[in-house]
């Protein structure tokens, strides 16, 4: 694929996967590769933000959404602090708990990274946590969005 195609690609006015960017574009009155650079941004930087924020803009563009994916995006969400459960034993002391542990991430990962030399280690059990629990409220909604949509139809027989 040759470098025009990519960047034709990637700068089209058309949705490429839910359709946020060229959304905001429209709303913003800017270039899609704009919005999309600055998702992908947030993402590199801050590992689940570009996420949920790409997520939390289709919730808000898109009034139809259903409660897995609102599910899903609250269990991301929860998934930060609670990935204080799968980090180490000594992670979960130096933290003293999980107000602690979100508090002084930052400074727990260099820490860990200093003495320890595995602060990577610590950031992708946070990640885990954050798609475990992601994967969880997505599951739970998945089943009331079903369940509402069976009775529904109960409803009109």
């Amino acid at each position: 694929m040759d470098t025009q195609k990519i960047i034709q690609f990637i700068t089209r006015q058309e949705k490429i996967l839910l359709g946020v960017s060229s959304k905001l574009a429209l709303r913003l009155n800017l270039q899609p590769i704009v919005i999309r650079i600055v998702f992908v941004v947030l993402t590199l930087l801050f590992i689940p933000l570009g996420i949920l924020a790409y997520l939390g803009g289709y919730l808000i563009l898109n009034k139809m959404a259903g409660k897995m994916l609102i599910l899903a995006l609250i269990g991301a969400f929860l998934g930060i602090p609670f990935s204080y459960y799968f980090q180490s034993e000594m992670v979960q002391r130096m933290a003293g708990g999980i107000t602690g542990y979100v508090k002084n991430f930052v400074s727990i990962v260099d820490d860990v990274d200093r003495f320890v030399g595995n602060g990577m280690d610590i950031i992708w059990d946070a990640m885990i946590g954050v798609v475990v629990f992601m994967l969880i409220g997505g599951a739970i909604g998945y089943f009331m969005d079903a369940s509402k949509r069976k009775s529904g139809q109960n409803d009109e027989k």
